[in-house]
């Protein structure tokens, strides 16, 4: 895999896409110990920070104690943390250790703005960072089939590509544009998701009060052009009740905060459906927003 000469950046990342590295990864929650264990399953050596030290147990990685040891001499760090503000501090601590990783690739879901500051604050130690948040949901972590959306230069995306390999499907990976756009796609994904998800259920809830098994209607819309993702991965769990948490209704609320700001203007869809996940317990998935507008099982789950 051929580096450009003049990114002293990835020294340590080497030509053999084959090649053992050590990973320094920040963030063992839901979507970070499935690529935790798949990177580790590539061959390579995980050092693993986690705020809530017991979600590290049993995953195929060597605990330590903060994050600047982590980062100590790694070849890479991959973030899977919150909002901006801990990615913003993550990236300070990295860069803190006496051998700072050459690249750091940050799966998060965070503003834009804020992650073109974090690659401010690796630049400032040669070290190249790399937005590249991922949709596919705990499942698609731990069976290594993310999608993955990029922003940074084409030569830091070449350099991550045997992590970026493991985590999610190549042929699912975009490389968008300069730091920053991975965040553009994925707010556009996720403004999307709340549309869609909120709307499905919405409609479903009106064919349901006129009479229709919402199974009959899933089983109508999915062979028509009403039929969507949302409908054919997330409503077989609604109409079952399941609302235990993959992508938690506070996180796409989070999401839904960033795509406001980032248009910089009242939004004429999406306003109504922030709303709605508003009113939707912020621990269950956000397909429970379908509580409000249907008759699900165990309604006071």
């Amino acid at each position: 895999m051929p580096i450009a000469s003049g990114m002293p950046a990835m020294r340590r990342m080497g030509t053999d896409r084959f090649s053992r590295m050590r990973v320094a990864v920040v963030g063992a929650g839901l979507m970070g110990a499935g690529m935790i264990r798949n990177i580790a399953a590539g061959g390579h050596e995980v050092v693993v920070h986690a705020r809530t030290p017991a979600k590290a147990d049993g995953l195929p990685a060597e605990p330590a104690r903060d994050i600047t040891g982590a980062a100590h001499g790694a070849d890479a760090a991959l973030l899977s943390v919150t909002d901006s503000a801990d990615v913003l501090e993550v990236v300070a601590l990295v860069m803190a250790a006496d051998e700072p990783p050459p690249i750091i690739i940050d799966t998060s879901t965070i503003a834009p703005a804020a992650a073109r500051e974090a690659a401010a604050i690796a630049a400032t130690s040669g070290a190249e960072y790399l937005d590249c948040p991922v949709s596919g949901g705990p499942p698609g972590a731990e069976a290594g089939t993310l999608a993955v959306m990029c922003g940074g230069t084409a030569d830091g995306v070449a350099a991550a590509a045997p992590l970026l390999d493991l985590i999610g499907d190549p042929a699912k990976r975009v490389h968008c544009g300069p730091v920053g756009s991975g965040l553009v796609a994925k707010l556009v994904n996720n403004l999307l998701v709340a549309v869609i998800s909120a709307g499905t259920a919405e409609a479903f809830g009106i064919g349901q009060r006129a009479g229709v098994d919402p199974e009959v209607l899933a089983r109508v819309v999915t062979a028509s052009s009403g039929d969507s993702w949302q409908l054919r991965n997330l409503f077989p769990r609604v109409l079952a009740g399941d609302h235990a948490p993959g992508f938690r209704a506070r996180d796409l609320r989070k999401d839904l905060g960033h795509a406001r700001d980032m248009a910089g203007a009242p939004l004429a869809i999406g306003d109504p459906a922030a709303a709605l996940f508003g009113d939707v317990d912020g621990a269950l998935d956000y397909g429970a927003v379908a509580r409000l507008l249907m008759d699900l099982p165990g309604g006071d789950a």
